[in-house]
């Protein structure tokens, strides 16, 4: 027992020898944070704060002294850069690294790709990995690949490959290479800076296989985008990038693709691979429509889906105060995301934004109302959106709402109760109609409270807790804020369901019509009547 404690014991050091990816994951966020609280350390790493003190002490050991990481109480307290991130993945060999599964198992995926063959053996060697490891990787990662309509095979003496849906396999083998390569401001793509030791193994085995590839690829896309006034995104451009390497790379090994099930959409044909047969062509149509582009026109109208995004945006528009005026632009970019998302769900890709997993909880009542609107779409056109693609559409939805916000709509009438001078009352609310969109119906002394039954209003405010107290007692509801508004009075009323004033807007036709037929000086005494919040 003693002894097996003791191996144990070695076996422990021996790994804080070397960097992790957990190391890597807490040296990028103290980077970016410069301090973490180590109470929190189960919630942000899943490890104890005893386990991530052991980190942080075998990290020390791969930093200069002036950028040690430092531990007072229960802080951990850093002044690491970014710089320093990249300094220090730079630096790292394959020796000094341990992969986790996942990266040992994309690489297995991305070097099969490559070779009709792969050693596995041998490339366990390589980095340093037992072969105990090995078999526990391969069982994951054949269950991996079975999600994916592919399937790994053992050829005696010579290695594993990598079988099943050709198309499968690109589109896989894109999405990993596009964690690990970027484009430069010459349009080449490169090496990531933050690639740890093996990812930088599988790029330069990408770089030395497809380097005539390469080269094939930046030509037809830049042809592509240039005949066709185009401007992707970056991260679309990237996967087009990537995936037309793979497709020519495959296309010269006798790979095609196999035969394409056409989508019920109008589709644009771009023949990017003109002498290749129309299955290739056709696949590239579908993955080129579904890209994001800042700059393009709409896709072609197809008439069910037409119908049933209008059907959709009314479900939404049931379901909120705002009214959306600019519906034409509302329609439009719906409709092009709905498009895009029914190809990517077919062909099994995304683009995936972490900053969109906490919509549900920043936008609850919105993110609610896109999601029981949702199957409107689904039924109609045989999809499952993700939680990712309702809070895009949630996002969508919610800056038009933002866009339409019309001055006076949803306008809360308000009493202010008080015993100031009226020259401070209307600071007041001056200062709270920078935020809020409202009206004050009246401004009353606390000694003409009876004044409140002929009036009406929507909510009673004060600044004092004797005047509240007062009002109370005469069986009004009030709340009482403070006299120089803090966030937390204006998150008060937004709760209790006033709109904030922000970028209102003035619907261009009413407004022309108020001014129609009126002298300057009329139009004048309307717009500070009418529009005081926007004209002096």
């Amino acid at each position: 027992a003693i002894m097996k404690e003791c191996f144990l014991s070695i076996i422990q050091r021996v790994d804080y020898m070397s960097i992790n990816k957990l190391d890597l994951k807490i040296i990028s966020f103290l980077q970016e944070k410069n301090k973490l609280d180590l109470t929190d350390s189960y919630k942000r790493f899943s490890r104890s704060a005893n386990s991530l003190k052991r980190h942080i002490a075998n990290i020390n050991l791969y930093l200069p002294n002036e950028k040690q990481i430092k531990i007072v109480g229960n802080t951990v307290i850093s002044n690491l850069k970014y710089n320093d991130y990249i300094s220090l993945v730079s630096t790292l060999s394959l020796d000094d690294y341990i992969s986790s599964q996942k990266e040992r198992n994309f690489a297995i995926i991305v070097l099969s790709f490559f070779n009709k063959y792969l050693n596995t053996t041998k490339l366990y060697e390589e980095i340093g990995i037992s072969l105990t490891t090995k078999k526990k990787d391969t069982k994951a990662l054949n269950e991996y690949l079975k999600e994916k309509n592919l399937s790994m095979e053992i050829i005696p003496k010579k290695g594993i490959e990598i079988v099943g849906h050709e198309r499968s396999y690109r589109i896989l083998t894109t999405s990993i290479l596009a964690s690990l390569l970027e484009i430069d401001s010459f349009g080449n793509i490169i090496n990531r800076k933050a690639n740890n030791p093996l990812q930088k193994m599988i790029i330069k085995i990408f770089s030395e296989k497809a380097e005539a590839q390469i080269c094939q690829a930046k030509e037809l896309l830049d042809k592509l985008i240039e005949v066709n006034k185009m401007r992707m995104s970056y991260l679309s451009k990237k996967f087009c990038f990537i995936y037309l390497i793979l497709t020519l790379y495959r296309i010269q090994e006798g790979n095609g693709i196999e035969s394409i099930t056409k989508l019920n959409l109008k589709i644009r044909k771009y023949q990017l691979l003109k002498e290749q047969n129309q299955d290739e062509n056709l696949f590239l149509d579908y993955l080129i429509s579904s890209l994001d582009y800042t700059f393009y026109e709409l896709p072609p109208l197809d008439n069910q889906l037409q119908e049933v995004t209008i059907t959709f945006i009314n479900e939404i528009q049931k379901n909120i105060i705002t009214t959306f005026h600019n519906y034409d632009l509302v329609f439009n970019e719906v409709y092009k995301y709905v498009y895009k998302s029914i190809i990517r769900n077919k062909y099994d890709y995304t683009f995936y934004d972490d900053k969109l997993d906490h919509t549900h909880t920043e936008l609850p009542k919105l993110f609610g109302i896109v999601s029981r609107a949702i199957p409107v779409l689904e039924n109609k056109i045989d999809i499952r959106f993700s939680d990712i693609q309702i809070s895009t559409m949630t996002l969508i939805f919610r800056k038009f709402i933002m866009e339409n916000k019309v001055i006076g709509r949803n306008s809360k009438k308000i009493v202010i109760v008080t015993n100031s001078a009226v020259e401070k009352t209307s600071f007041f609310v001056e200062n709270l109609r920078h935020y809020i969109d409202l009206k004050v119906v009246g401004n009353i002394n606390i000694n003409e409270i009876h004044q409140l039954k002929n009036l009406e209003y929507d909510l009673i405010i004060t600044f004092s807790n004797r005047i509240a107290t007062l009002i109370e007692d005469e069986n009004y509801s009030c709340i009482k804020l403070n006299f120089y508004l803090h966030q937390s009075d204006i998150q008060q009323l937004l709760d209790l369901g006033f709109s904030s004033s922000s970028r209102r807007k003035i619907l261009s036709d009413v407004f022309l019509k108020d001014i129609s037929n009126k002298s300057p000086d009329e139009i004048k005494e309307l717009l500070l009547k009418k529009y005081s919040s926007h004209f002096l």
